[in-house]
């Protein structure tokens, strides 16, 4: 029986769950689709390095002190419970100053930060950060474990990450330098969360900030998303399964899934778009996309399930949004215990991958397709951090230039300014409100505003011969919530298991009928 719990889910495990189970010919197919040639003419597809450096806790060469990461860090943060150093070495091609910005959480003002290459010093006292979750009624967890804990999940209070400008400089000299950031603290509870120290060089400045307006003026309009509401999220994969009996094969499960069946439930919750996923784990694709048949071998339809869907959605005035998880689509390898990948390929190689199967579906569904929501992105910038977003902008929007995007960077401040809305993954409620349309601080800062959380499954249903997990929440819950979002203009989006036939849980299907009639006949 397969069961994937939660530590699985947020390191992207699921491909790891049923490599036994892959048919012979999709194994022999992705053994031959290690290796992908560029794009003709597109060998310079990154023209130059991202001048920003980032320092991660998982690169660190020392960590010492009342620190803790483990399993519940999966690799990617670093608490602080008292004081502490990390040490990177970090080689840069000449002299010169960089500005510092720390990505943290932080319930506690006015800690010392001491960040030292040499005798080159900066410091900072620590700030309260700010974002959407409250404290758990229990308390933080003395001992979180692991992300298939509950406990994992009490720590909500310390996920408030956001960028912070430090007032000082730092001088690197040409080569190999050791930075060194140190936390001095009382030992005892939790003081600082380190999710990454960002190195700006001062004499690139004017050209970041350059960059940076260019992706702002690319920006979609995102009034209709802004004025949904709320819309609903499914994960149909290759391991959905049914109510009861053996899962049918993927490509059996999307020939047989009734859209017209499917729009209609999407109706009756009352919601007005529908994020439907690609990928999650295994590289499944439900249509028949060359450029995704080319990367892995068996693993597209026949059927174009997608345009199916888009048609009929169209036709009730829902519109269609994709759910990519994009480690997945590039072959990126999963490190054992901690949620980071490492490439099995050149970083040329996996941006003309993206652009090649972002320009098919652009092209393909046009208006049909209005935005994505691509996943794991806080991994995927840590691999590759010099990936060229205004080539991947454009490809994305490849007919259809008001297509929205978000790269879901978690609970971590967003690394790249080439997107439209903020992924929004706060899981749970209770949330604080946004008040604003456009996010004044925390993680997501100056995108539009969206929430997703999740309605009953962990996103998704894939156990064999059990009910669908029972709705978190009340549809009363439910409403206040999303109404003080349109208060805001930010739409929030429901995560709803699916079985494999399409439809889902008959106590969520209750839940969201009541939903529609409190939201949208009020």
């Amino acid at each position: 029986m397969l069961k994937l719990t939660r530590q699985e889910f947020i390191r992207s495990g699921l491909s790891m769950l049923a490599v036994a189970a892959l048919p012979a010919s999709i194994a022999a197919g992705a053994a031959r689709a290690t290796k992908t040639p560029v794009d003709d003419g597109k060998s310079a597809v990154i023209p130059e390095l991202n001048p920003v450096i980032r320092l991660y806790p998982y690169e660190a060469v020392v960590r010492s002190g009342d620190v803790r990461f483990g399993p519940a860090e999966i690799g990617v943060m670093l608490p602080f419970l008292g004081s502490g150093e990390v040490v990177w070495n970090v080689s840069v091609p000449s002299d010169g100053r960089y500005q510092l910005s720390l990505c943290y959480s932080s319930t506690v003002a006015e800690t010392p930060i001491k960040i030292s290459a040499g005798e080159s010093v900066a410091l900072h006292a620590t700030r309260v950060t700010e974002g959407y979750f409250y404290p758990d009624p229990k308390g933080p967890s003395a001992n979180p474990g692991n992300p298939d804990d509950d406990s994992f999940w009490s720590m909500r209070e310390f996920y408030s990450f956001e960028r912070v400008p430090v007032s000082d400089e730092l001088e690197l000299t040409r080569g190999v330098n050791v930075i060194r950031l140190k936390v001095t603290a009382a030992k005892g509870k939790e003081v600082f969360r380190l999710r990454s120290l960002e190195l700006t060089p001062v004499a690139q400045r004017k050209s970041i900030e350059i960059s940076k307006e260019l992706a702002l003026k690319h920006r979609a309009n995102t009034d209709w998303f802004a004025q949904a509401g709320y819309g609903m999220w499914f994960h149909f994969l290759d391991l959905t399964t049914p109510r009861h009996g053996p899962r049918k094969p993927y490509k059996d499960a999307v020939d047989e899934l009734d859209v017209e069946k499917l729009a209609g439930l999407v109706d009756s919750c009352g919601a007005k778009y529908l994020i439907f996923t690609v990928n999650h784990g295994n590289p499944t694709c439900p249509a028949p996309i060359k450029s995704w048949e080319s990367l892995h071998p068996g693993w597209t339809t026949k059927r174009d399930l997608i345009g199916d869907l888009a048609d009929v959605l169209g036709r009730r005035g829902i519109k269609l949004m994709l759910y990519m998880n994009c480690p997945g689509l590039g072959n990126l390898i999963q490190q054992p215990g901690p949620a980071i990948d490492r490439p099995s390929m050149s970083e040329a190689e996996y941006a003309n991958q993206l652009i090649r199967v972002f320009r098919e579906f652009g092209l393909r569904y046009k208006e049909k397709v209005a935005g994505y929501w691509l996943d794991s992105w806080f991994q995927t910038n840590e691999t590759y951090p010099n990936l060229p977003f205004d080539r991947l902008g454009e490809a994305i929007k490849a007919g259809h230039p008001d297509r929205l995007v978000a790269y879901n960077h978690w609970t971590f401040p967003s690394e790249t300014d080439w997107q439209d809305y903020w992924s929004g993954e706060l899981t749970d409620l209770p949330l604080k409100p946004f008040k604003s349309r456009y996010i004044l601080r925390g993680a997501g800062q100056g995108l539009q505003a969206h929430a997703a959380i999740r309605l009953d499954a962990p996103w998704f249903h894939i156990t064999p011969d059990k009910e669908m997990e029972s709705p978190r929440y009340q549809a009363g819950e439910l409403a206040n919530y999303i109404k003080s979002c349109m208060a805001d203009r930010a739409p929030v989006t429901l995560g709803v298991g699916i079985f494999q036939d399409g439809s889902i849980g008959e106590p969520s299907r209750r839940v969201l009928e009541e939903l529609r009639h409190l939201v949208r006949n009020s």
